[in-house]
């Protein structure tokens, strides 16, 4: 049984108190959140957001890769050219969690299932997909952001884990320039 019937339900509820189809394409804070798909990592609700705050992307981990790297690259393009020419500094926050899925392909045999699956090398699934810890996760995909071309030198950046167990938030990198000049 396909789920859409409550989906298009929720929607009626949503569009009979909707009053935000003014919201501006810029959103009101010029935070960028990366964090998994995860259903119970929600940074709408984690951080109390509401509609038009912040842009989110998630993906599988929400782990930094070349999507997200393509992703930040045409964000930051798009931040530079804003009309007015007001330039906006963008802040990207990594946003990792306890209890992740992607703690399964720490295992060799899950990892290397997956690689031959998506065609990649298992090297990759490690580095690019594989949590073993969310901490040295977020620090890991933080270095790597600081090596990739493309992406704004503004941006600023920082990580955090949530812990899916008690809702809490720890700061793991505190926000700083991506890159120093």
């Amino acid at each position: 049984m396909s789920d859409l019937p409550q989906l298009l339900e929720g929607n009626r509820r949503f569009t009979a108190h909707f009053g935000d189809g003014e919201l501006p394409i810029r959103p009101r804070l010029s935070t960028i959140v990366l964090t998994c798909l995860d259903a119970r990592v929600d940074p709408a609700h984690l951080f109390d957001l509401q509609l038009g705050d912040a842009l989110v992307i998630r993906n599988a981990g929400g782990r930094l890769n070349r999507g997200v790297l393509t992703d930040l690259a045409v964000l930051g393009q798009l931040a530079a050219a804003l009309p007015g020419g007001k330039a906006m500094t963008l802040e990207l926050v990594i946003l990792h969690h306890t209890d992740c899925g992607m703690s399964r392909f720490a295992d060799p045999s899950a990892r290397e299932a997956l690689a031959q699956r998506l065609g990649i090398e298992p090297d990759e699934v490690a580095t690019t997909m594989a949590i073993t810890d969310p901490a040295q996760s977020v620090r890991d995909d933080i270095t790597r952001l600081r090596q990739a071309p493309g992406v704004p030198d503004t941006l600023i950046v920082s990580g955090l884990v949530y812990d899916v167990a008690d809702g809490t938030v720890e700061q793991i990198v505190a926000p700083a320039p991506l890159r120093i000049k």
